[in-house]
Parts: C-alpha cells; structure tokens; sequence
C-alpha cells in the first residue's frame, strides 16, 4: 500500500491531493504493483472527469514513483513509459450578466431563510463574490486582502495585491506572500460595487489593527479556500446553475473577457498580473464573436466602381 507520509516527504501542500486523487486508485496495491498499465487506466478515469486533475494526479504519482525508485524500492519509474496526455481544446468561458444575476441573489439569499436551523450566514461570502467580481482575484488573494491593504482615499480606490492564502496540513491556514508568482503583485483600482464592501468590511475593523484581513472566520481566523469553494458550490446549487463547471475562478474569467473586449488583452494581463498577454488570452478572456461594423466599413473599398 502507498505510504502518504513517506511518498509525500516534505511537499505538505501536496498530501491532500495525494488523499483525494491518487490513493482511492492505488490504496489496495503495493509500489511494486503500480505498472504502466494501472496508471494509464488511472489518468484514463482521471481525465474522463477533467484533464486539470489527470494533470495533477501525474504528477504527484509521479513524484511518489520517483521517491521510490531513488530508495531503490523499484527498479525504474514507469510514468516514464506512459502515454502522453494532450490537452483538449480550451476556449475561456466568462459568466453571463444572468448567472451573474442569479449567483449574487443565492449568495444574499444563502441560509437567511426564516426558521432555518444553525448559525445564519453572516454574508461574507456574499462580499468575497462581490469583491472578485470587482478586482479579477484568485480566491487565495482576495481572502490574503488586509486592511492595510486598502487605500479607499485613492482616486480611484485602490488595494495592493501583495498576498495569498495557503494550506499547509501541520500549520493549517496561514497568510502567504506574494501572492502565486512574485509577479502578482499588483495594485488594483476597484469599482464602486466592490469599494462600497470593502468599505463595509473595514466599518467592523479596528482601524489599529492594520494587519487583519477582510475575511476572517467567527473566530477570528484565516477562512480556508476550500471552505469558501464549498459554499460557494452551495450558492451555485441554489442558484440552478450546479453542473455548469462554475468555480471561483469564473469571476477572475470574467473580468479578463470585459477588460479585454473594452480595453484591449493587455490592460486584462495587468489587472490579472500576469507576464504576457499570451496567458491572459489562453485561459481567461472569452474570445469576442461579436459582429463588428468597422471590418464591413473597410472592406467596402473593395465594391466595384459605380
């Protein structure tokens, strides 16, 4: 059977993908019994359900493979002998105004309902949607904001990017910087929609208490990611729109797809802080198919002579 601990060495972030993904498969085979065949069954099902978790799953079996053969428990790695994986054609997708719509009245809605039984929502992840729909953020990002991060006497109101949150399963949930590369660290001047949570957010703030995030668990605590996520699935749900491969990552799609059709796919890679427009176009912004009249006007010197 695969040793988590073992097989994960010092690599903590990836022991619950190493639980979730690859030991339902592999739980009931020793090391040796994982051949080439098993794993090319294993990525099959895998990416049958998306090719972002076949993706993840090679590579954290491959790492457990590796560990392996270096403690020459196995003679060789055999993901080495396994069939490489395309990616399937991708075209970025951004929310309609009427998912927009239908998500923010659920989130207002969520566990509000008269007699309903336990702690009601206390609206935080109502503002989360609100503020990643207004600054384009990963979740990690948006959850790492504290209030010394934003400057609402800026014109326009801005807040500094400079953070996220991560899980380790020894420290738990804790604030890390920067944010996923070095650099996404960005400024962001915001909309009036998400200014006007934000300044909500900080009304219940100690204004001394300069460090404390925006979003805190009833205790005070960071708020893991993937217990918004699961909210957030719950949201969706109540909102008929489960099922439709909407995540929070959709808002961050979102903003690209507007910014870029408005402004142009450079001003959506700063907002995203991304290098290169080439990713911003790849994964975020929703092509334009709309019909444009300027094309036709130009093409018309081509008519014949009256």
């Amino acid at each position: 059977m695969l040793d988590v601990d073992r097989s994960q060495g010092t690599k903590d972030t990836y022991q619950r993908e190493l639980r979730v993904l690859v030991l339902p498969f592999f739980e009931n085979f020793t090391i040796r019994e994982v051949t080439v065949g098993r794993i090319e069954l294993f990525l099959r099902q895998q990416r049958a359900t998306s090719y972002t978790r076949a993706k993840h799953s090679r590579t954290i079996l491959g790492m457990i493979l590796a560990f392996a053969v270096r403690r020459e428990i196995i003679p060789r790695n055999p993901m080495k002998e396994t069939s490489r994986m395309k990616k399937p054609p991708h075209t970025p997708k951004a929310l309609t105004p009427d998912q927009i719509a239908a998500i923010r009245l659920a989130a207002s809605e969520w566990r509000t309902e008269e007699g309903r039984m336990g702690p009601r929502s206390d609206g935080q992840v109502r503002d989360i949607i609100e503020v990643m729909l207004g600054t384009a953020t990963r979740i990690g990002e948006v959850l790492a904001i504290r209030q010394c991060d934003v400057d609402l006497d800026a014109d326009p109101p801005r807040v500094n990017i400079s953070g996220t949150l991560v899980v380790h399963n020894k420290a738990g949930v804790h604030r890390q910087e920067p944010p996923k590369t070095h650099e996404s660290n960005r400024v962001i001047g915001m909309p009036p929609f998400a200014v006007e949570v934000i300044r909500q957010r900080l009304a219940r703030l100690d204004p001394d208490e300069t460090e404390h995030l925006l979003f805190y668990s009833r205790v005070g605590t960071p708020l893991a990611p993937y217990n918004v996520r699961r909210t957030f699935r719950e949201v969706l749900r109540n909102a008929g729109l489960e099922g439709l491969n909407i995540t929070p990552h959709s808002f961050r799609r979102t903003g690209a797809t507007l910014l870029a059709n408005e402004l142009g796919m450079q001003a959506a890679a700063d907002m995203l802080g991304h290098t290169s427009t080439s990713t911003t176009k790849a994964h975020y912004a929703e092509p334009d198919r709309t019909v444009k009249s300027e094309p036709a006007e130009v093409m018309q010197r081509l008519a014949p002579p009256i």
